[in-house]
């Protein structure tokens, strides 16, 4: 370690060079004056002789430079950690040299840390008496009224020195056992324009190690009624300006101007106490405790991690210290970084946060807590968050009413709040499987663990294991009081999509309205919207919502809104969004892009985003891989290709979970009014019936978790009956789901009118089954009710209004494919009825004898299934229709 650089001037300019950052430490010997009176000036100049040399010795040692010298010294070094150590020897050996003159010696010591100007004079004024080196600058004045203020024997350091030399600790060497820090509180001092921050280390024997005394030149910032008596008259005037604005007791002013809303970036914890399970574990804690604020936001780490790539470093190397975090608060629009550090300091674990301004790199204020143990260490984080809350502008109401002990909301065991952490960081990093196993293992740790829980519902959610999360789900609904307020408004959100739709999309906006920048509320809110309540235009709305760009999951949030544009047939939009999300990895497994392409019959490269798809480890998940496949060969009319890939699917995915392999079932059973038969034989009859009582069965017990698909499936099973002819088979499946039993279930209520309709127009009843099928013409009603209505109308000999069905069927391919229905199994039916329907116009134009309009509409269909061999009953349509066309036309 080299001595601090001067700069290089020219002498004969005498010019300074440009601001450098530099600490600067004042001492001064106590009483120096008295000791000539004591001593006599013989004596007293031997001693500061002995005094210079033991005080010029260490400087050598601690690579500082001395700049001047009056009853002490003011001295010049690089860092604050090198002031500091020079400090402490110092106070240690001028208490050692006293000792052996016999002679009480002190002194008071101050440190600060800031930009001086510095110069060297020209050796002609030197030789003149003049200083080698000159220093100027506020730091210097600053660090002088440190010094007046300590008291004998002590060392005050500047809030900005000690975050930068507590950081640095270790470096003490020996001594760092022995030095014991304190926290003295904001003093005002007389000429300094903003409160400082002192902070006090020594040795004890050593240092006083107690609060300074107030002097006419600096007092503490304490209340009012804690000040002494000569400021009662303030205490007066301050109560009068109270009167008019009250409401300012109440809230602390920022340092920064910081406003609700604004947000922070968290910088990554600095750990100097060797214990590796406090990397993530305090990090993670700070920023939950930060996050329940409705005032102040966190950008997060999925979105710090994106900025750093695109600052061309790597995410995974890049620590987020004062330069890169201010960096990336000044990309993000963050008002202030957050640097943490935790270090073992005097037997005791402190824990430290400077809020630093990003567009100066300045420590504008720091906020540290102390105490024995790793088992203080959430207590000291719970102190400092109310802290920076506070000061960055959160009343004392909101603080007090959002921050239940992090102990509680977490959890106190390092090592399940470190697997959390971990948790937290594989999910963010798309390693679903792996957050999966580090959540659990959380909850295994400490079964009290809510936070863990929640995490694995979360994610079990999105992978569409109802029944595996709703167990996770009730064993943090247990132990709610264990979660922090906005994540118990995400519990009961989640368990509220065990319910009614309606209930669980009531508990997301309320948790979207009370933390508007929860982007995941607003994105849920959507999803529930699109899945359970066909609602497209408010799922858009809320989505957008969510794009923005301190989302943490803009990528996801980006792959929904695609989502919903393919199901609203704005398929080019669609794409676009797609491709956003793509490029921020946000895609999940990728197959609404192979869908989109699909709805466009870019067959081509809907294959070759199928391909792509990449798994996401979670089994529950990545056997939907299998539906679009199934969806992209039944929209090329493979009808015996895609009862293979069901068969297939179904037998994998009951390996996966009973649901998964009924899903596939219902899909198989679905396409069957394309099957060949006349529906008087056994072969769809068995398998039909079967399907319909195992369905049955389960929508009885109503207290599973999948209970509304079973009620869905005795209602498709119902709709394939009537379809093929089996009304007593549809009576009784439409007649088991009372009314009541879809009440609030938009998908299972309009299912349900379509087996009704279709019952009806079987029954020879084609008037009362479209009047039935219009009333549920609202924007919400499943693409398989235009499929009925236009039936319907058919057979009740309405054939224009027909042909308006056929014509919104073959427009909307993106709703084919977009429409969530339920667990997308009419998937794979919607595409082959869009194209079906482009058959029926051409046969419904031949009827009226609009040959044109036949010939346009069968030729749409020869272009969109070239060969409809794979469907024979379509194919003789078909052909029917073309050998009609080909005779002449009769006059």
């Amino acid at each position: 370690m080299s001595a601090v650089e001067l700069p290089v001037v020219d002498p004969d300019q005498g010019a300074p060079a440009g601001p450098l950052l530099r600490t600067l430490a004042l001492c001064d010997l106590v009483d120096s004056t008295g000791l000539v009176e004591r001593l006599g000036d013989q004596r007293t100049a031997a001693l500061m002789r002995r005094h210079d040399r033991l005080a010029r010795d260490l400087l050598h040692r601690y690579n500082g430079q001395e700049i001047d010298k009056t009853d002490g010294f003011l001295v010049l070094f690089e860092r604050p950690i090198q002031a500091i150590a020079f400090a402490l020897a110092y106070q240690r050996e001028l208490a050692r040299l006293g000792e052996a003159e016999q002679v009480p010696l002190q002194a008071r010591v101050g440190v600060h840390v800031g930009d001086v100007m510095i110069w060297q004079n020209s050796p002609g004024d030197v030789v003149q008496g003049a200083k080698p080196v000159e220093v100027e600058g506020l730091v210097k004045p600053v660090t002088a009224r440190l010094a007046s203020l300590a008291l004998p024997g002590q060392i005050l350091v500047s809030g900005v020195a000690t975050s930068l030399a507590q950081r640095a600790h270790e470096e003490l060497g020996a001594v760092a056992a022995r030095a014991r820090w304190l926290h003295h509180g904001r003093y005002l001092f007389k000429g300094v324009p903003e409160p400082l921050v002192v902070y006090e280390i020594g040795e004890p024997g050593v240092a006083p190690l107690r609060l300074p005394p107030y002097t006419g030149k600096a007092h503490r910032e304490v209340p009012w009624w804690r000040r002494p008596a000569t400021v009662a008259i303030e205490a007066v005037l301050i109560l009068s300006a109270l009167a008019v604005a009250g409401w300012f007791v109440f809230r602390p002013q920022p340092a920064i101007a910081f406003a609700q809303r604004d947000w922070i970036v968290l910088g990554d914890f600095q750990n100097l106490t060797g214990q590796t399970s406090l990397d993530d574990s305090l990090r993670t804690a700070l920023r939950i405790g930060l996050e329940q604020s409705r005032y102040v936001n966190v950008v997060s780490d999925l979105q710090v991690r994106d900025t750093v790539r695109r600052m061309q470093r790597d995410p995974a190397q890049t620590r987020i210290d004062r330069t890169v975090g201010a960096e990336i608060a000044m990309r993000e629009g963050a008002r202030a970084l957050v640097l943490p550090i935790v270090a073992e300091v005097g037997g005791k674990l402190r824990v430290t946060t400077e809020v630093v301004d990003p567009n100066t790199q300045a420590t504008v204020y720091s906020e540290s807590a102390e105490g024995d143990g790793v088992a203080s260490v959430l207590p000291s984080v719970d102190r400092i968050n109310k802290a920076l809350r506070g000061r960055l502008g959160e009343t004392l109401a909101a603080i007090g009413s959002d921050s239940p002990p992090l102990a509680k909301v977490t959890t106190s065991n390092i090592d399940a709040l470190r697997a959390y952490s971990l948790g937290l960081r594989a999910h963010i990093e798309g390693r679903w499987a792996d957050s999966l196993l580090l959540f659990d293992q959380a909850t295994k740790v400490d079964g009290d663990f809510a936070l863990a829980y929640l995490g694995k519902a979360r994610v079990k959610l999105s992978s569409d294991d109802r029944a595996g999360a709703l167990a996770d789900v009730r064993a943090a609904q247990a132990l709610r009081e264990h979660l922090p307020p906005r994540e118990t408004l995400m519990l009961d959100a989640l368990a509220a999509t065990y319910g009614k739709p309606s209930d669980a999309l009531d508990k997301w906006k309320v948790l979207g309205s009370l933390y508007p920048d929860a982007y995941f509320a607003h994105a849920n809110y959507a999803l529930y919207s699109w899945q359970y309540t066909n609602r497209y235009d408010a799922a858009i709305e809320a989505v957008r919502k969510a794009i923005n760009d301190k989302n943490p999951y803009l990528g996801q949030a980006h792959y929904l809104y695609g989502t919903l544009l393919l199901a609203t047939d704005r398929v080019d939009a669609a794409l676009k969004e797609l491709d956003t999300a793509q490029s921020m990895r946000g895609h999940g497994l990728g197959l609404v892009l192979a869908e989109a392409y699909a709805a466009q019959r870019k067959f081509d490269l809907a294959d070759k985003a199928l391909a792509d798809s990449k798994p996401s480890g979670v089994a529950s998940n990545d056997i939907f891989v299998r539906r679009t496949a199934i969806a992209l060969d039944a929209d090329r009319g493979r009808l015996p290709r895609v009862r293979t890939l069901a068969a297939d699917a179904a037998r994998e995915g009951g390996a996966v979970g009973a649901l998964y392999e009924r899903v596939f079932r219902s899909i198989a059973i679905s396409l069957e009014p394309f099957g060949e038969g006349d529906g008087d034989g056994d072969a769809y009859a068995a398998p039909l019936k079967s399907f319909v009582d195992a369905e049955l069965a389960a929508a009885g017990r109503r207290e599973e978790s999948d209970n509304q698909f079973a009620v869905f499936n005795v209602l498709l099973g119902g709709y394939v009956a009537a379809r093929r002819g089996d009304a007593a088979l549809a009576r009784r499946a439409v007649d088991a789901v009372a009314e009541a039993d879809v009440a609030g279930f938009v998908v299972q209520q309009h299912l349900r009118a379509i087996v009704r309709a279709e019952i009806a127009r079987a029954g020879g009843k084609p008037d009362e089954a479209v009047a039935l099928l219009r009333e549920r013409i609202d924007g919400t009603e499943l693409y398989l009710t235009h499929v009925a209505l236009r039936d319907a109308l058919t057979g009740a000999g309405k054939r224009d209004e027909a042909r308006a069905q056929d014509d919104w069927l073959a427009a909307h391919r993106g709703r084919a494919y977009g429409e969530f229905n339920h667990l997308q199994a009419l998937k794979p039916l919607n595409v082959i009825e869009s194209n079906v329907a482009l058959l029926h116009g051409a046969e419904l134009a031949l009827a009226a004898n609009d040959r044109d309009g036949a010939r346009t509409a069968l030729a749409q269909f020869a272009q969109a299934w070239p060969d409809p061999s794979g469907l024979p009953a379509i194919a003789r349509r078909a052909q029917v229709v073309r050998d009609a066309l080909a005779q002449p036309e009769k006059p």
